[in-house]
């Protein structure tokens, strides 16, 4: 039998496809519970994280947790998304119908996340240009297959360097963090791009290892250990991990030797990741692997719910208790809206919105009725 193109169409056996030594192989189509497994788990980390910001001007172990999270939670989804996105960058033709529909989740997100605000703020207005509170992550996937598509036909270990250099370098544009997430689209990208590097099942076989598997956990809890520990002198990194600022807006700058506190960054982020990974299940669990599929609706519920409830009355008093009772709120609210926000009524309309071809298709009339 001869063998399958990219699109599952039958190529001659020298047809130009089998001569492309470029392309990075495209993994078996099995799917691992791993990778949903570690989506709930970082979805869960992200309710978090924005559930216990409030504390951050109060507490320090609201900034150690914050930090901890914030050092490695979304540099991983983009690491996922990275190591499932080869099809969609290796395709011949840009793939429009995939990619546009995270633009118009990012819109509706942040019209939702505007208006949330709005509702306790009527000073505060809509905008399409600061996309930096919580739909950046749309903006930026949309972006992050975008240019990896157009650098699909260039060699990735020239790529990959160049955007590590990139993501140093641009700390020191005064004006990057203003708007439109470009300042996280950039800093970010290349884990996007070492995950579309990776062979996803070569990567879980080291996962695997045992040595690794040791190393990795040491090393993760390591990280959370100095977090708690060293948070008045690791804090400053904030800034960092949040991807959103330039070197001018970091305390204690180095001078000319800014960049240096980005490549700190980078490689804390790096190795957390990796430590986190290790410590992900390997095997599916109940309700774990089956919410972890269902992330997406939990990121573009959860924010604009969340920021009303910590702004009541009641919550706002529960938070000045002392840090117990905000991380208590926090986990409650964390678990709660988690599974709320997987249920089918919040996962079918965004699923609608990264699928609107469909919808349209339906309303679509038919040609027989439409000649009637």
């Amino acid at each position: 039998m001869r063998p399958l193109g990219r699109y599952g169409r039958h190529v001659p056996p020298h047809h130009p496809q089998h001569e492309r030594k470029d392309l990075i192989p495209l993994p078996t189509v099995k799917r691992d519970p791993r990778w949903d497994n570690a989506k709930f788990l970082l979805i869960l980390l992200v309710v978090l994280g924005h559930a216990i910001e409030r504390g951050c001007e109060y507490y320090g172990y609201d900034r150690s947790l914050f930090l901890f999270i914030y050092s490695f939670h979304m540099p991983a989804f983009l690491f996922i998304s990275g190591l499932f996105s080869k099809r969609t960058v290796q395709a011949d033709k840009y793939n429009w119908k995939k990619l546009l529909p995270y633009v118009l989740v990012c819109l509706v997100l942040g019209f939702l996340r505007d208006l949330s605000i709005h509702i306790r703020k009527p000073e505060h207005g809509f905008s399409f240009y600061n996309q930096n509170k919580i739909s950046w992550f749309m903006l930026a996937l949309f972006a992050s297959y975008s240019i990896a598509w157009l650098l699909r036909k260039y060699p990735p270990k020239y790529v990959f360097p160049a955007t590590i250099v990139v993501g140093l370098a641009v700390g020191y544009v005064p004006f990057i963090s203003e708007g439109f997430s470009l300042s996280r689209i950039i800093v970010f990208f290349p884990f996007f791009y070492a995950g579309y590097m990776l062979d996803r099942n070569r990567f879980a076989e080291f996962l695997d290892k045992k040595a690794v598997r040791a190393g990795g956990a040491f090393v993760f809890l390591l990280w959370f250990v100095i977090c708690v520990v060293f948070e008045k002198h690791v804090y400053l990194l904030r800034r960092l991990f949040t991807g959103q600022n330039n070197y001018d807006e970091i305390p204690n700058a180095l001078g000319p030797a800014e960049f240096l506190y980005r490549g700190l960054a980078y490689l804390i982020s790096a190795v957390v990741i990796l430590g986190f990974f290790t410590l992900v299940p390997r095997l599916s669990v109940p309700h774990m692997t089956e919410l972890g599929a269902r992330t997406l609706s939990v990121y573009f519920w959860h924010l604009p719910v969340l920021d009303v409830i910590i702004h009541m009355d009641w919550a706002v008093d529960f938070i000045h208790q002392s840090f117990w009772y905000h991380l208590l709120l926090s986990v409650v609210l964390m678990f709660a809206l988690t599974y709320l926000f997987s249920w089918k009524p919040f996962t079918v309309p965004v699923n609608a919105l990264l699928d609107p071809w469909r919808l349209l298709e339906k309303l679509r009339p038919k040609r027989g009725k439409a000649s009637e």
